[in-house]
């Protein structure tokens, strides 16, 4: 799905993968695919130096009524094109687009809300997709956003 704001697309690809299954993020990989985990964390693009291009809500959760994802799309310093995902006010993945074309080439994701993206799934055209569930922990409230 694209949605578009004057001219910068967002590109969804999340958006079917979730709907269909209700928390997954696309299809499975082998050993040797593209999914890879440091428990120290990737590099993620640093968003005070990147510019805000538009956001979007969508329903990619069956767990929280109406739209609960809010996607934000930024241009980073060195002209690639990445977005975040939020819900419950907690960014638990990113999106990043490296060669200008769809789908996004590289998803970063915080398994457990610390703000450390642990896992890196990189996909190659051709590839099978990879399953990998929106973490439990935004669908926890926290007491701070309680208040």
């Amino acid at each position: 799905m694209i949605v578009c704001f004057g001219r910068i697309c967002v590109v969804l690809f999340l958006a079917m993968a979730l709907l269909g299954s209700g928390s997954a993020f696309a299809a499975s990989a082998d050993a040797d695919g593209p999914v890879e985990k440091r428990p120290e964390g990737f590099d993620t693009p640093e968003l005070s130096r990147s510019r805000f291009l538009g956001w979007v809500r969508r329903d990619l959760s069956r767990r929280i009524p109406g739209e609960e994802t809010l996607i934000k799309q930024y241009l980073d310093e060195w002209k690639f094109q990445f977005e975040t995902l939020t819900i419950n006010n907690r960014i638990f993945a990113i999106n990043i687009d490296v060669d200008n074309k769809y789908p996004y080439d590289i998803t970063l994701l915080d398994e457990d809300c610390d703000g450390i993206y642990e896992t890196k799934v990189e996909e190659k055209p051709g590839q099978q997709r990879v399953d990998m569930a929106i973490p439990e922990c935004v669908f926890r409230v926290s007491a701070e956003s309680a208040r």
